[in-house]
């Protein structure tokens, strides 16, 4: 597949499924132990004043984040998901002519949201193994870049760049082309390079407590970069990005390290497991090291036959159409529960069962 332009812009509803979901559900990548048990404490006891207005720029959140990494409160931007960060940065910091570059296999978000902001966004080609192309990214590089996004772990193929990869290519990229590294399922794989926004000066990280800590329904997404990039964002985002509910409860979820931990080890394991049974079934699975595996049909089973049978046995993923140039003969499931992965892997069984 060769590198291309996209020129048409895709609503922001493609991207998910908005549909009611099935009851066998692993297409979202949300935490298979939910939230932390301190956080759920922390809600039964949480005195609220709902006259008073939340903290500037979430000024709470970022003394709690500045303790947590060791990093200046000011190299902080908290906001409502790391989604509508990912929003606003073609529309910050990209003109019309901008170009912004992204793998041709990663979040879709980064395509629209750069679109939407009249840049033009050139789409790179994966590695063989449907890995991101560093090299092939620096030679699209032009003077018209402004902007290039990294998912890491990458989604959908779940697949890491490792932190001296991403710096030694941070070094190669011009000073004033902003390289976004977001980490949204960091928790579930891979190392964060949050601590080089101080070394590293057109880097900005991306995180959010929606993946790995559990709390998709508060809405809270942070950026770390270097204090003038942060400076520009705020100046041009509202100030009062989250509510004051949301900042109380994050700041408890950033201190249970133990069950980031547990995260961790109990996503790799139910990783290994779904990655063998679907082999097993004759799949072919992508490398992953996180929380989401990216998987091929079999040659004897049609995207339309599976599609359809999905449906019937009441199972959701996330299909290949969802990401430009791919169709369903690929589709994207994440790691839940040890009960949800192993219903998965039964519907599989009695799929193919039914199709040979």
């Amino acid at each position: 597949m060769s590198n291309k332009k996209i020129t048409q812009p895709r609503a922001m509803q493609a991207m998910y499924v908005l549909t009611e979901k099935r009851p066998i559900d692993l297409s979202l990548s949300e935490n298979p132990l939910g939230c932390s048990p301190m956080v759920s404490d922390a809600l039964k006891r949480l005195a609220v004043d709902f006259n008073n207005y939340p903290s500037p720029n979430g000024r709470q959140l970022r003394k709690k984040l500045s303790k947590k990494f060791s990093i200046s409160e000011n190299s902080f931007f908290v906001a409502n998901g790391s989604e509508s960060i990912i929003n606003d940065l073609p529309k910050i910091f990209c003109q019309d002519d901008s170009e912004v570059i992204v793998p041709e296999l990663t979040f879709p978000m980064f395509a629209v949201c750069s679109k939407l902001s009249n840049a033009d966004v050139v789409a790179v080609k994966m590695t063989s193994d449907l890995g991101i192309d560093l090299p092939k990214i620096i030679e699209n590089i032009s003077k018209q870049t402004r902007m290039i996004f990294l998912c890491n772990p990458n989604n959908p193929t779940g697949s890491i760049l490792s932190k001296n990869e991403i710096i030694e290519f941070i070094e190669q990229v011009p000073s004033d082309v902003l390289v976004v590294v977001d980490e949204a399922n960091i928790e579930f794989g891979g190392e964060s390079v949050i601590s080089q926004v101080a070394d590293l000066e057109n880097l900005i990280v991306l995180r959010t407590l929606s993946k790995g800590f559990g709390l998709a329904t508060l809405r809270i997404g942070f950026a770390v970069a270097n204090n003038l990039i942060i400076q520009k964002m705020e100046e041009e985002t509202p100030i009062f990005q989250i509510s004051g509910i949301s900042e109380q409860l994050a700041c408890v979820a950033l201190e249970d390290e133990d069950f980031i931990q547990r995260t961790r080890r109990i996503t790799t394991e139910q990783r290994v497991f779904l990655k063998q049974q679907l082999l097993d079934l004759g799949f072919f699975v992508f490398s992953s090291e996180a929380n989401n595996l990216f998987v091929k049909l079999p040659l004897f089973l049609s995207a339309k036959q599976f599609v359809k049978k999905l449906g019937k046995k009441g199972v959701s993923v996330v299909l290949g159409s969802n990401f430009d140039g791919y169709e369903d003969s690929f589709f994207r499931v994440s790691v839940r529960d040890v009960q949800t992965n192993k219903a998965f892997i039964q519907k599989m069984k009695e799929i193919i069962k039914e199709t040979v």
